[in-house]
């Protein structure tokens, strides 16, 4: 684990933090790519990270395959970008079911869309240039289920292919995690414990888990918009926070 702050200049597995907001690859995708014009909000953060992480590696123009996209405001950018896509959800009945909105995107000569569910990936759908999820692992059936998925999605890659994930982590506490079937919360050594499990199975993940040193990096929202200005919030009786986790298949050399 490293003891600089993370940035979106080289970025790592790491956290939402205040300084990030400031550098000028968040201000380029949050403004011009997502127009968003408000911008110290964790989800956003979530969208930028994907796409630039994307970007660092060389990816934007490849083959890219999502999971649990919903109305993700990144699918379009990507598009722009060159990608060529493969975009995936719960089919719509099961969706309600779990309260949730069924995907928004139709198939288009740049796109396919198919539903799948993240805990039964179809063998078919292999040798992407990367994977992707924002913020839909830990609502697919448990703390396992989040990471087993992770796991399993790296099959869908080529050799140096790119995965870029993003969910939730506890604030201020690395040892404990919280389990419920409709919500898990991860900790830091949650995440390092992947990375080792990356790296035995022969991909490479590296971890940055400090989680900034300005007043708003310890400010604790206790408001469920998601939409609010906020890096942080209450949940319960835990603190949580968004972390992206990026990981390079195995079987090329190391990028960016």
């Amino acid at each position: 684990m490293e003891s600089t702050l993370p940035t979106l200049e080289r970025p790592v597995s790491q956290p939402v933090s205040t300084s990030q907001f400031v550098e000028s690859a968040f201000k380029r995708w949050a403004l011009t790519e997502l127009q968003w014009q408000f911008g110290f909000n964790r989800k956003l953060w979530e969208y930028v990270y994907i796409l630039r992480v994307l970007e660092v590696y060389g990816m934007l123009r490849g083959r890219g395959l999502g999971f649990g996209v919903g109305a993700d405001p990144i699918v379009p950018v990507m598009l722009r970008c060159g990608a060529r896509l493969v975009v995936t959800d719960l089919a719509p009945e099961k969706a309600r079911l779990h309260g949730w909105a069924p995907m928004t995107f139709g198939s288009s000569p740049e796109m396919q869309v198919q539903n799948v569910d993240m805990n039964s990936i179809p063998t078919s759908l292999r040798e992407f240039d990367f994977v992707w999820s924002c913020g839909s692992l830990e609502h697919i059936g448990g703390h396992a289920a989040g990471l087993d998925f992770i796991k399993r999605a790296m099959a869908c890659l080529k050799p140096g292919g790119i995965a870029v994930h993003t969910t939730e982590l506890m604030y201020g506490d690395t040892e404990h995690h919280f389990d419920s079937p409709n919500l898990s919360i991860y900790c830091g050594k949650d995440v390092q414990t992947l990375a080792e499990s990356m790296k035995a199975m022969g991909h490479h993940m590296e971890v940055n888990l400090q989680f900034g040193t300005h007043i708003l990096d310890g400010f604790v929202s206790d408001d469920r918009d998601p939409w609010e200005l906020k890096i942080r919030e209450r949940v319960g009786s835990h603190i949580i926070t968004s972390m992206g986790l990026v990981v390079q298949a195995g079987g090329r050399p190391l990028g960016p």
